[in-house]
């Protein structure tokens, strides 16, 4: 079996496209499992030209080639590509006697991102970028309060350093804010759509009560019908059509090629590439992305992000993902 998820501008053809796609697969569905739409992960390796072998038998299966190689654990959301940790929006489930991969992970996650010339329709541009810092004015975002820091200070230091870099790539760079100020979050995807933009890249810092997890996650939105990464079970939101859900192969694809350098050029812990409904992605009128680039309540982690030097490195990580991601766009139209 091979789908490709045909892509299209507004929410109500992005609609009918999901539709299209899943309708022309469901004759070739393995099984469905708790109203989601698996097919064997052995048929999608196939289509990729991907073989297969189990690591461990009936626990985790490799699909490979000489530069790739995706990990795959029964019952399991997470995966690992080229060693990069990736959440499924379903777990993996076995059924007669092999293990199925969720459609909607196939066509709009892991396909793409192994493949954007799965993606018919229009291929985005990567001329235009909205950077965003996080937080600002009255909203201080993460703190550590024994250092004395705050993430609204991080977040713009960050973005200003990220708009340099990418300027010098060749990019245009639009910030939300460029000071100390309140933006309201629907505020932020707008100032995207009024300057069509095409991509958006907003920056965070993260915080938990236990001061001993550290790491780097990037967020792509959640698509329709699946439930968020922080999630236990299916929310009333899961079945909602939002703008930013037109753009789901292309999240995957930005949002893989730009945690891949966070984690690795930076040597932080892996804590992946993940699903949410946040609003400044969901509202997008392009493909985008949330990065968290570490966690303040980490005294340690938190001492590193208070460093200049280390924040240029993040921000040329994230650069570094970006670019790659232009180049991915070109294979795509062919160039």
């Amino acid at each position: 079996m091979r789908s490709i998820l045909k892509l299209v501008p507004g929410p109500r053809a992005a609609l009918a496209a999901v539709a299209l796609s899943v309708c022309s697969v469901l004759a070739h569905a393995s099984v469905r499992v708790g109203g989601v739409d698996y097919d064997s992960a052995n048929d999608f390796a196939a289509s990729l030209g991907l073989k297969t072998f189990w690591s461990k038998p009936k626990e985790t299966l490799v699909l490979n080639s000489e530069w790739t190689r995706l990990e795959l654990t029964a019952d399991s959301r997470e995966v690992r590509l080229n060693d990069i940790r990736l959440l499924l929006g379903d777990a993996t489930v076995m059924s007669r006697g092999e293990l199925q991969l969720s459609l909607t992970d196939q066509n709009l996650f892991l396909g793409p991102i192994l493949s954007a010339r799965r993606v018919q329709g229009a291929v985005p541009g990567a001329r235009t970028i909205v950077v965003d810092a996080g937080h600002g004015g009255k909203d201080t975002g993460t703190l550590n309060s024994k250092l004395g820091l705050q993430e609204k200070n991080f977040t713009l230091a960050v973005a200003r350093e990220l708009r340099r870099q990418l300027e010098g790539a060749g990019f245009k760079v639009v910030m939300t804010r460029d000071s100390d100020t309140f933006i309201p979050l629907e505020d932020r995807p707008a100032l995207a759509k009024r300057v069509h933009a095409d991509l958006f890249v907003s920056i965070h810092f993260n915080a938990i009560g236990i001061p001993s997890i550290a790491g780097a996650e990037t967020y792509v939105l959640t698509p329709r019908g699946q439930h968020s990464t922080g999630a236990d079970g299916s929310q009333p939101s899961d079945n909602q059509l939002n703008p930013g859900d037109s753009f789901n192969p292309w999240n995957s694809i930005l949002g893989y090629r730009v945690h891949k350098h966070v984690v690795t050029d930076l040597k932080s812990f892996d804590r992946g590439l993940k699903r949410a409904r946040y609003v400044v992605l969901r509202e997008l009128s392009c493909p985008g992305i949330l990065v968290e680039g570490g966690y303040l309540t980490n005294d340690a982690e938190a001492r590193r992000i208070n460093t200049a030097d280390w924040r240029a490195r993040l921000a040329k990580a994230i650069t570094d993902g970006i670019v790659e991601y232009r180049d991915v766009l070109d294979q795509a139209r062919g160039k």
